[in-house]
């Protein structure tokens, strides 16, 4: 599965969620984005997705545009983040799909994330093997293999998942080894994961020195189930 059938898949999930939330979910804090509840994870999607679509929003996003996005739209309901989420479908879908899709691919590693986030909040099951787990690995491992390289990060790091996924992550021998899911991979990479997680996980090599280059966002400050 590529990142944009990725990203439509994860987004259809989640607007099938928001309408089934009543307003003591939506207004439930999010412990893997402390600052957050789970209407303010909707309004960030809803806005990214807004000013990415029109062409407001080119590069990655920082912590001061995710701000802004949830802050502009204080007070709006589910129901209208989700309608403006899916106002924007067609425009965001044409971009994803199109020459440039692999400078979206990040959108469709953000929103799984925030799915996982948002389902872990609420106590609600999530789908730890399905083929969009599969496609946010093989994105994740790609980029972060393409920065490693460019950036001369060394020694590399080789991952294996119990789905057949077989990931070395920088140039040369590997200095450190794990075989895990793609799920766990994600959370690991995505930062999913606090540091007391990942030195518990059982690697092959010497965790520690890796533990600042091995995720994309902040590590969580609490181990999270999810």
């Amino acid at each position: 599965m590529d990142t944009a059938e990725a990203y439509r898949t994860v987004r259809a999930r989640l607007l099938e969620l928001a309408a089934q939330l009543d307003d003591d979910q939506a207004a439930a804090a999010v412990p893997a984005l402390p600052a957050w509840t789970v209407r303010d994870t909707y309004a960030h999607m809803a806005g990214l997705s807004t000013e990415v679509a029109r062409g407001e929003l080119r590069r990655r996003a920082t912590d001061e545009d995710t701000a802004r996005q949830v802050e502009q739209r204080q007070g709006r309901t589910l129901k209208e983040l989700s309608a403006e989420w899916s106002r924007v479908a067609p425009e965001l879908d044409t971009l994803m799909g199109g020459p440039n899709a692999i400078a979206f691919g990040l959108m469709s590693a953000d929103v799984w994330s925030h799915e996982m986030d948002i389902r872990g909040a609420l106590d609600l099951p999530v789908e730890r093997q399905d083929a969009v787990c599969t496609g946010i690995a093989a994105y994740i491992a790609g980029m972060l293999d393409h920065y490693w390289r460019k950036h001369d990060v060394t020694p590399a790091v080789h991952f294996s998942t119990v789905e057949g996924g077989e990931w070395r992550i920088g140039a040369g021998e590997p200095a450190l080894v794990l075989r895990t899911t793609d799920y766990e991979f994600n959370r690991i990479l995505i930062g999913r994961r606090s540091r007391a997680q990942l030195l518990a996980l059982d690697w092959n090599g010497d965790v520690e020195p890796f533990i600042d280059r091995l995720h994309l966002f902040d590590l969580p400050l609490i181990d999270l189930a999810v």
